[in-house]
Formats: C-alpha cells, structure tokens, sequence
C-alpha cells in the first residue's frame, strides 16, 4: 500500500505497475478531492483520514503487505501501522518511509496550512513536486491550493498513535541532493522499530518519486527479492 505525498493521489505511483516484480500487487491511495475522486469532499481531519485508509485496507491484508509512505505520506503510512500493531491488527512485512524525518525530530514551528495563499504555493513549488503546467494554470492553482490545505492540516495536526515500537522492519530512502530533510533527521526513524532498520541514499533531490521514482521502485524490488515476501 502506497501513501502520496501532499496534494498528489494514485497516480504518483503509476510508472511502478510495469517496475514492480510479477506477483506484487501495486494498492494506492488517493483520497478524495482528487483524480477520480475529484467531486468528493475533501478530508481534512487525520483521525478521519487514518480510519478511510484502514477501513479501505483491513480486506485486503489476508497476504503479506508492504506499507510504503513518500515524503508527508510517511506520516500516514507509519501511522496505520502503529494503529495496525497497537490493534493486533496483521502486521506489515515491511515499513518504507522517504523524505521525512523521524518522528522524534519531527517539528512543525509554521503549519503550512496557516500560511497565505502566495507562501503556500511558493513553499511547494520551492520543495519541487508541483509539474509546471500546474504551477502555470491559475484555474488549477486554486483547485490545487484547496486540496493542498486539506492535506497539509491532516499531516501537521496528525498525533502518532503512543505505544512501543514497531515489531516490523523499516527502511528509510533519502535524497542526498535534499535541501529540507537532512540524513541525521532520516537516521532518527532508526528508533522506531524493534527489527531491522536500514537506510538508503539516492542521488535525488526531496521529491524522490518525481526525480528518482525507478530508482526507488528498483530498491523496493530488491527488498521484495531478499524476502520481505516470505
């Protein structure tokens, strides 16, 4: 299962359905408010949020599972799996968090969803994910900014479930060109798991599906192939 980053829906995964080794089954989120789901009310509450995805995802974890989070979809993807073990819920074979930092080092002095119109847009499309025919189209801008907001408040307002560690393995993916999440703040995920923890480097900037997305897409093949699956 596959967790976006802010503002971006399934579609962020779509070159990983011919990436992925026969056998895997890609499962995406996509909230409501965007792609398909572009007439739905958006979600802005993090409890309500976390409940649609593991509503959406408790049928389908009768096999082993991957949970996989880019950038602030970490927050999400994390999150459900300590709602998972904290409920005696299946466990993941493996957590995959990128670009964002751990949660003990993790500081939010200036929501984003706060901000003014003009410094939310030049803050996203200053972290790089935004295509330029977005960031062109003032029609889409104001679409965007909606869903946006609604996002960046379900993430910054999210509290981590208390409880111990995760029982599952994690590994961490980091761009080594990113100006935001520095390789200690991705290093600190280290204490929030009990079993193995690794941490992969790529020559990539913040927004590793957009500059490096086979690269990773490669990675997670390899840890499928080591035996995540088993």
């Amino acid at each position: 299962m596959c967790f976006p980053h802010v503002g971006a829906g399934g579609a962020a995964f779509n070159e990983w359905t011919e990436l992925l080794p026969a056998g895997v089954e890609l499962c995406a989120v996509r909230f409501p408010g965007r792609e398909n789901r572009l007439h739905e009310p958006l979600l802005d509450d993090p409890g309500q949020a976390v409940d649609a995805v593991l509503t959406a995802l408790l049928p389908l974890l009768d096999r082993p599972f991957v949970l996989l989070g880019h950038c602030s979809g970490s927050v999400l993807a994390y999150e459900c799996a300590r709602r998972l073990q904290l409920s005696g819920g299946p466990a993941p074979a493996l957590v995959v968090v990128s670009s964002a930092e751990g949660p003990s080092v993790r500081d939010i002095p200036d929501p984003l969803h706060l901000l003014p119109r003009d410094e939310l847009l030049a803050r996203v499309a200053d972290y790089g994910g935004t295509a330029r025919q977005v960031l062109a189209d003032p029609d889409l801008m104001a679409m965007f900014e909606r869903v946006l907001r609604a996002d960046y408040r379900v993430v910054e307002r999210l509290r981590y479930s208390p409880g111990p560690a995760l029982t599952a393995p994690l590994t961490v993916i980091g761009g080594r060109q990113d100006r935001f999440v520095s390789e200690q703040a991705l290093r600190a995920w280290a204490g929030e798991t009990t079993a193995a923890f690794s941490l992969h480097m790529l020559d990539a900037p913040h927004y590793l599906l957009r500059h490096a997305g086979a690269a990773v897409a490669a990675l997670l093949q390899d840890l499928l192939h080591a035996g995540v699956r088993r």
